[in-house]
């Protein structure tokens, strides 16, 4: 018996078990994945485009749906890359830097012209992306139109059960598996209205020959094309029409470019095919797509909620400038002021500024609470929001912790970071702090930035708290240090919490580090090794465990593992390595380097310092010293293993310098004022 055999059998069990069981969950798999599925790409369809068109939106209350990010292995996402990358089924690199997106390569003798080209390219970036996996399974898959030549074509360019255009009656063959429909880009300007008729038409055309239709944007419609999420429809919906998802985003009304491939597989095992170059085939990024949440029936409130996410998912790059720009402009005219006249009132200003860069690590999270991109003028909307809770976080904490408001920022970040995590990440969406769908970064759990955050607010928290037990028992301190960074690590680490595996590396050593230090006071050769290899230890079980489940439940962590047992994670190091190299392009990345070194300096060697101040707070507490070093090693070991490079440890200073600053400045008030003179004692 065929596969079209085994599927009528398999549609069978599955009407009969729908006949016994009843309706179902919202969140069951879709029993249509063993109907034909019919991708109909359209580079560039967004939700503007679906708000225009009567037509489209006709289909919204028939479908399940959500936005697709579309980012690609190059900095930018041609028809070309989107084609490419659903054909290896990873993160492809097909358009020439700097150039223009370009027409889509011609198939010439059932061939795809200068293939071996795409091919080399993948080798050239370091890609991993085996282009040719999903014509090389060995499944028949229809392909209609150039871009479905490109996603079909096997590892040698050639391509088979192709047609130059779309053919409704060789869709309804039983001999077509499944299809891939290039419905051609989006036109810039004019005939737009005619490119949206044609794609409602090419999906009803799609639906009449039985097909499973999966209408997506694949790219950007060119290379200047505005950065946004694309339409995500799935006819007909199973259970009515509800939110699609997918276990590589985990976030409803979300899938990525990766997950076309492995839901036209549908559990396959994708081919085995060899990359170019020296680099091992990257796994399959993507999962099934599903469905889950409630039923929605109103179109015209789906459309406005996937406007709006697209105000959700753009706006946060661009604003954080404007807020860094406030806050720290803020900042250097208070202190401007403060040496000037060093009087009390410029002390407080410089105090209180500082306070509220500490509270902007605060409200980079909570913001996401208020619902901004809801709001009228979303981009002004998120940057009003940030901005009052920094200065709202700053003023609560002077008003009840006074000197020590500071801590109060720090442990409040801590506290707010571990909720989000095990709520799964919530606020992390949309946040100034993490690269999203557009940029194609985290879908879910913790960045770079955040965890540079979370770093600060669990040692600070931990120092704190070790300095109030360590006149008790310094084991009951250490063990106070191995409580609150240990819960820092677990919730920063848990596969589908925090899921970060670059920070529980940067931060179980430090916390192990301050543990010690605690403990012992000192630190020998020999407790510096064990130190490391219990960090390693630590990052090796997770990741372990973590491999232990189906290869499709693993996180990044159990995929790392899988390729190190595999020898594979050259290409890994490499990518992670170039990323991080990119900061040192221009001055900002060594000025990021020449401050972080400053900050080691002033911690390792604190009599150097030219700040009294400074001196007499580091020996004001025997916890000092272990918290300084600790936050010294996460930031050293962070950029050295992640691919954020210097930028974690400089995020890290943005939090930390600040609030101890003001600290300073707070608690060293001068003896004397002199309104002849001004001459104080300062910090």
């Amino acid at each position: 018996m065929g596969w079209s055999g085994a599927r009528r059998v398999l549609l069978g069990v599955a009407a009969l078990a729908a006949a016994i069981g009843g309706t179902g969950t919202a969140d069951a798999a879709p029993s249509g994945l063993f109907a034909k599925v019919v991708v109909v790409g359209v580079p560039g369809l967004t939700w503007s485009d679906v708000q225009a068109s009567p037509e489209l939106t006709a289909l919204v209350d028939q479908a399940h749906v959500g936005s697709i990010s579309v980012k690609t292995a190059g900095p930018h996402t041609c028809p070309i890359d989107g084609w490419l990358t659903i054909s290896a089924g990873t993160r492809a690199w097909g358009n020439v830097p700097d150039q223009p997106c370009g027409e889509l390569p011609a198939v010439t003798n059932g061939t795809v012209d200068n293939w071996q080209a795409y091919v080399d390219r993948q080798a050239g970036h370091h890609t991993g992306a085996p282009i040719g996996r999903l014509g090389q399974t060995g499944y028949p898959i229809c392909g209609f139109g150039p871009g479905a030549a490109i996603a079909l074509a096997k590892t040698d360019g050639s391509v088979a059960n192709w047609q130059p255009t779309f053919d409704p009656s060789r869709l309804a063959k039983p001999d077509c598996g499944d299809a891939v429909v290039d419905a051609g880009a989006m036109p810039l300007r004019e005939g737009r209205d005619e490119a949206r008729q044609k794609v409602a038409d090419l999906v009803a055309q799609a639906r009449a020959a039985g097909g499973w239709v999966l209408l997506v944007g694949v790219s950007q419609e060119d290379l200047n094309a505005h950065k946004q999420t694309l339409v995500a429809m799935q006819l007909p919906p199973d259970n009515g029409p509800r939110w699609l998802t997918g276990d590589s985003t985990r976030r409803p009304g979300l899938i990525q470019l990766t997950d076309i491939t492995a839901t036209i597989l549908k559990g396959r095992t994708p081919a085995t095919v060899d990359p170019a170059g020296e680099e091992t085939a990257s796994p399959l990024d993507g999962g099934e797509i599903h469905f889950t949440g409630k039923l929605h029936t109103d179109a015209s409130a789906v459309i406005a909620d996937r406007l709006g996410a697209n105000q959700r998912y753009e706006q946060p790059r661009p604003m954080l400038f404007y807020v860094a720009l406030t806050i720290v402009g803020a900042e250097v005219l208070a202190l401007i002021w403060f040496l000037v006249r060093r009087s009390p009132a410029s002390r407080r200003a410089a105090v209180f500024t500082l306070l509220v860069q500490g509270g902007f690590y605060i409200a980079v999270f909570l913001a996401q609470a208020t619902v901004w991109w809801r709001w009228p003028a979303p981009g002004f909307s998120l940057y009003a929001v940030t901005i009052g809770i920094s200065v709202l976080s700053a003023v609560l904490a002077q008003v009840f912790l006074k000197k020590y408001a500071y801590f109060g920022l720090a442990v409040a970040t801590y506290l707010l970071l571990l909720v989000d995590g095990v709520l799964g990440t919530p606020m992390q969406l949309g946040s100034m702090y993490a690269d999203g769908p557009v940029i194609g970064g985290r879908f879910y759990g913790f960045g770079n930035s955040t965890f540079a955050a979370l770093g600060v607010g669990a040692l600070v928290t931990a120092g704190w708290a070790a300095h109030r037990l360590l006149d008790k028992s310094k084991l009951q301190a250490a063990l106070a240090v191995l409580v609150i960074g240990g819960a820092a690590i677990i919730v920063d680490g848990k596969p589908g919490w925090g899921t970060d595996f670059g920070g529980i590396l940067a931060l179980t050593p430090a916390v192990l580090l301050m543990g010690w230090l605690t403990w012992h006071g000192s630190l020998s050769l020999r407790a510096l090794i064990s130190v490391g290899v219990l960090g390693v230890l630590a990052v090796t079980a997770v990741s372990f465990l973590d491999y232990l489940r189906p290869a499709d439940q693993r996180t990044h962590f159990g995929t790392f593992f899988a390729r190190m047992l595999q020898g594979d994670v050259d290409d890994v190091f490499v990518r992670k390595l170039q990323m991080a190299v990119m900061f040192f392009h221009g001055p900002t990345g060594w000025a990021m380097l020449i401050a972080v070194l400053l900050c080691v300096f002033a911690t390792v060697f604190p009599d150097r310092v030219p700040s009294q101040a400074y001196r007499d707070f580091y020996r004001s507490s025997a916890m000092v010293r272990p918290a300084l070093l600790a936050l010294s090693a996460c930031g050293i070991v962070g950029m050295l293993l992640n691919d954020a490079g210097v930028a974690l440890p400089a995020i890290m200073a943005g939090f930390a310098v600040p609030i101890l600053v003001a600290h300073l400045l707070a608690s060293h008030q001068p003896a004397t004022v002199s309104p002849e003179s001004h001459l104080v004692q300062e910090s």
